[in-house]
């Protein structure tokens, strides 16, 4: 018995992080598993007499150009105690990514996983369809958002509004993971059903992931070397139009033409307030942030800290301030949650260290990603787009030192590693 949860342990563990994932803290707990793991894991590793494992350093390289910057933010932190939750629990997420790297590098077919997490997507897929069709569906209103359990304060769970997200990342992950078992009309039916689920959800950021993951396709196909012939130029341009027609009728329902239209209200009258009304009042934060870097250029006020320190620049009256005594000595006010953007998150949380920190990661993440593409490895790219997809340095992003964030980041980065680094005669194995 041990012995067979021993061998299965990644899929067992994997699986029920997400199917937890709408289901309030008890995702925390798969995480604390693979964490516990994985850390005996690196300490037999650094114990050894052989240098570290080159995914090894890849995870470490990629993790210190954000812990080191926030580490440093401590420096002028607003709130020690909130800037300390994310240095703490950082390395707990890198050792549950660790974990998954390990499992995989060393041959544990991550194929299981996909085809349980299929289901569970499936799954959701259904109670937000439901949700989108019904008005007396048990997880509350619809209309703009759609999402199912994972809607938020529905009475079942705090959902907390993140279907979309999660999709975003494993639309090109489940698609191309079920292409590269060679079941191409399961891959583009999964594929457009996800996208269809993702638009339905409300999430405009989920949008922008499903388009870049789209637009990291062609490029993946160029680098490799592959061309496609007439045949896949049809049946792309056939799933173009399925894509068109659908979206087409899924736009006509009230509540999601009122989103789409909020999306093009800049397009019709360009101007700063059109503007601010299409992001959701968030040119406004976005402002903000960028005022609250110009006062501490070099180490920021201190990650995971926007809703504190906002209030130090932003205008009287501000929509996002609020008066927050009752609650604190600490704190009289309080602003917005974060700046829905992670580049402006690090400068105003980190500074100029976070920026640079930010940038010499995306410039080291697409080196590995071209690399990767040469080498035609296809679950290893469809992780990968599924990182970008996830954290595309443009797009608007829920808190990025926050622990679900945080979280998120570490398991698309442990697949990522262990499916780039798994030796030739491991991928036989699988």
């Amino acid at each position: 018995m041990l012995q067979t949860l021993k061998r299965n342990d990644l899929t067992i563990l994997l699986s029920t992080y997400f199917f937890l994932l709408p289901i309030g803290k008890t995702l925390w707990y798969p995480l604390l598993v693979m964490a516990i793991i994985g850390g005996f894991i690196l300490v037999r590793e650094l114990r050894s007499k052989v240098r570290l494992e080159q995914g090894t350093k890849w995870l470490l390289f990629g993790g210190a150009c954000i812990y080191i910057p926030a580490l440093a933010s401590m420096l002028n932190t607003v709130d020690a105690g909130r800037t300390a939750v994310f240095l703490g629990s950082y390395p707990l997420f890198f050792l549950a990514g660790y974990f998954i790297y390990k499992r995989l590098s060393k041959g544990v077919n991550i194929l299981p996983a996909v085809w349980i997490i299929i289901a569970i997507v499936g799954l959701w897929g259904i109670l937000a369809v439901w949700q989108y069709l019904d008005p007396t569906n048990p997880f509350g209103r619809g209309g703009s958002h759609n999402q199912g359990i994972h809607t938020r304060d529905n009475q079942f769970v705090d959902g907390g509004l993140m279907m979309g997200v999660i999709l975003g990342s494993l639309f090109a992950f489940l698609s191309l993971a079920v292409w590269s078992k060679g079941k191409h009309l399961a891959a583009l039916v999964i594929g457009l059903c996800i996208a269809g689920l993702i638009f339905i959800s409300g999430t405009r950021s989920a949008w922008v992931s499903v388009l870049v993951s789209i637009a990291a396709v062609p490029v993946y196909a160029w680098v490799s070397g592959w061309r496609p012939t007439v045949r896949h130029l049809l049946v792309v341009g056939l799933a173009f139009v399925m894509i068109g027609f659908g979206g087409y009728k899924l736009y006509q329902q009230p509540g999601l033409s009122t989103k789409f239209n909020q999306t093009l209200i800049f397009f019709k009258n360009p101007n700063w307030d059109s503007l601010d009304q299409t992001l959701s009042g968030r040119l406004t934060i976005w402002t903000d942030a960028v005022n609250l870097g110009k006062e501490s250029p070099l180490v920021g006020f201190g990650v995971n800290n926007f809703r504190f320190s906002q209030p130090i620049v932003a205008p009287e009256n501000s929509r996002w301030v609020n008066d927050f005594s009752d609650r604190s000595d600490i704190h009289k006010e309080k602003g917005a949650a974060h700046t829905h953007q992670m580049f402006l998150e690090a400068w105003s949380g980190a500074g100029s260290l976070g920026v640079v920190g930010l940038l010499i990661y995306f410039l080291f993440l697409a080196k590995t990603s071209i690399n990767v593409s040469r080498a035609k490895n296809l679950l290893a790219v469809g992780a990968l787009i599924a990182l970008w997809a996830g954290f595309f340095p443009l797009n608007t992003h829920n808190n990025f030192y926050g622990g679900w964030m945080n979280a998120w980041f570490w398991v698309w980065m442990g697949i990522s590693a262990g499916l780039i680094f798994r030796k030739p005669h491991e991928v036989e194995k699988t």
